[in-house]
């Protein structure tokens, strides 16, 4: 099944530790990978219809320090609809108010929430991906609905995944939005980062980093993730059929119950 990789942090963060590890999650979802940050309303994506492991440029990703921002949104993709290809690679990304929203979906939608003659956005592949992105803007387009409107957000989401398995992450370049599937879906998860740091350890690799050394005293955030990327920090999972908003690394909407 696809997996989805989130981060929100007051300053900007490296990705290279939190993708080091969720690039192994391709072993079991080898149709393709991508990773979006922002710089205020800009947003950058690399992505590729390759297994991540197999990826000199995800081998570059994962090494580059440089390779920094406040919000990430990654995926792995295990195919359900589409022909892999670029064009059904997520994430997706749409401009919205001025503003470039990035989004990718963990799951099957086997009805689509709105027909494509009703989308004021167009898909350019075929995935239902694609799809929940260009309902959600043209849905929030044509009720007027602020991105900051995050009750009728969680809504509207509760609306599409009537029509089946929807776990999100998306966001603006301000806030990083993750929604989990109602059912539970194949899981989604998330940690907090604060003072006081301690050594973390990958999972899926014999790696270890000591955050003390490399964060600010006052650095927070949170990582999201489809399942726990470390074994040593205490992972929450989300409630399912729930809106989470975070901004400059501080939840801005939702109750992690901790």
């Amino acid at each position: 099944m696809c997996e989805l990789l989130g981060l929100n942090f007051k300053y900007p963060v490296s990705a290279s530790f939190s993708f080091r590890g969720f690039r192994h999650r391709s072993q079991n979802n080898a149709h393709g990978w991508g990773i979006a940050r922002y710089d205020g309303a800009a947003c950058q994506v690399f992505k590729e219809a390759r297994k991540a492991e197999d990826s000199r440029l995800a081998e570059f990703i994962r090494d580059y320090e440089a390779f920094q921002s406040r919000i990430f949104i990654g995926h792995v993709r295990d195919a359900t609809q589409g022909e892999l290809n670029l064009a059904n690679t997520h994430p997706f990304v749409r401009v919205f108010r001025g503003r470039e929203i990035a989004l990718a979906h963990n799951g099957t939608l086997k009805e689509a929430p709105m027909q494509e003659e009703e989308l004021s956005y167009c898909q350019v592949g075929k995935t239902d991906s694609e799809g929940i992105l260009c309902a959600l803007l043209t849905t929030l387009e044509r009720n007027q609905v602020a991105l900051d409107d995050y009750s009728r957000i969680e809504e509207v989401l509760g609306e599409f995944n009537q029509g089946g398995t929807m776990n999100l992450l998306f966001s603006d370049g301000q806030t990083l939005y993750c929604y989990k599937d109602k059912k539970g879906h194949n899981g989604l998860q998330v940690v907090e980062r604060a003072a006081p740091f301690q050594p973390v350890s990958l999972k899926d690799e014999d790696w270890k980093v000591d955050f003390k050394e490399e964060k600010e005293p006052d650095q927070h955030g949170y990582v999201i993730a489809s399942h726990p990327l470390t074994k040593d920090e205490p992972w929450i999972d989300l409630p399912p059929g729930r809106l989470f908003a975070f901004q400059q690394g501080l939840l801005a909407f939702g109750d992690l119950g901790c």
